[in-house]
């Protein structure tokens, strides 16, 4: 008889059987089980407190769904030892229900789950949380069923109405408390005419219309417009050189102008390049000689500079020709 078939456990460095290994769909693991033992899982979770985010990571490594509310009912009800095992047991022998699901299935369930604000309702050990929270918003004196009316009530007025402010949304909690109030009296039998009167009243006042009602797809800003262009993958190039409309047309027309009139236009370039040459040589000249800053002696001094008075002042004869004589 062949001895029964062994694996080496990672973590503890043991050679078992595989009975000792969970089984796993995950096509990783050539012999279908992980290569963790069951014991060193759950003596890991156990020192970390059966934690939740561990054992999806256990999950995820075996490549099965990660259920909360099962992982829950198996550390209550199994032996410490036989968690994990009975856990990924459990999804094997349940093919025919949860099909070829992996890991990743249920995990984009769950963010979808998430993104509608749904996950409490699946989660066991938050449902209690998220009771307390209903009756902490609608009142202690509603059933478990009626929180969820008044709440999905609630929640659909404010993805169809514009709901701002403290007093919408006071209008807008009493509104679901008056319907629940009306279908209860149409349950019972009761008159409905004193609520039902109420009701149509607050909903003027409110204003809670379908001229006032929005798309729940709808954008309410240009803010939001881009952020949901951005996911989309869209890149503003704020400006491409593109003429698009008039005013692009309009824009590179002035450009084209003033390069006309300032680059192409014949002399007026010279010109300009002249003159401004002309005031750099004037202004130069003027900071040179500094005339304007001269007091009256310096002037004077300054006016007489190359002329030799003296020989100015010497006689000289001047003799005047008239008239062919000497004079």
């Amino acid at each position: 008889m062949a001895a029964p078939k062994r694996k080496i456990c990672v973590r503890c460095q043991k050679s078992k059987t595989l009975d000792f290994f969970a089984v796993s769909p995950s096509p990783a693991f050539m012999d279908k089980r992980i290569d963790v033992c069951c014991e060193c899982v759950d003596r890991h979770l156990e020192r970390n407190g059966w934690d939740w985010d561990l054992m999806d990571k256990y999950c995820q490594y075996a490549d099965i769904p990660f259920e909360p509310k099962i992982f829950t009912q198996y550390v209550d009800t199994s032996d410490h030892g036989e968690v994990w095992k009975s856990y990924a047991e459990f999804y094997l022998s349940q093919k025919d229900i949860y099909g070829e699901f992996g890991w990743k299935d249920y995990y984009e369930a769950y963010l979808e789950l998430k993104e509608k604000g749904l996950v409490n309702s699946v989660c066991p050990l938050l449902s209690e949380e998220d009771l307390k929270e209903l009756r902490q918003k609608w009142g202690n004196n509603y059933s478990e069923e009626a929180l969820n009316y008044l709440e999905n009530l609630y929640r659909g007025l404010t993805m169809t109405q514009n709901i701002n402010g403290a007093l919408s949304t006071d209008q807008a909690f009493k509104l679901c408390k008056l319907s629940y109030l009306i279908d209860e009296n149409i349950r019972n039998g009761l008159d409905v005419d004193k609520p039902l009167a109420s009701y149509e009243k607050l909903v003027k006042v409110g204003n809670f219309t379908p001229a006032n009602a929005k798309d729940a797809g709808d954008f309410e800003s240009i803010g939001e417009l881009a952020h949901w262009l951005e996911k989309k993958g869209w890149k503003n190039r704020f400006y491409d050189d593109a003429t698009r409309d008039v005013v692009d047309e309009t824009m590179k027309n002035i450009q084209a102008y003033n390069r006309h009139l300032y680059t192409d236009e014949s002399g007026i370039g010279e010109e300009i390049t002249a003159r401004i040459q002309s005031l750099k040589t004037a202004n130069d000249l003027e900071n040179r000689y500094n005339i304007a800053d001269l007091t009256g002696a310096e002037a004077d001094s300054y006016a007489d500079a190359g002329f030799d008075w003296e020989d100015m002042n010497e006689e000289e004869d001047f003799e005047v020709e008239l008239e062919g004589e000497m004079v």
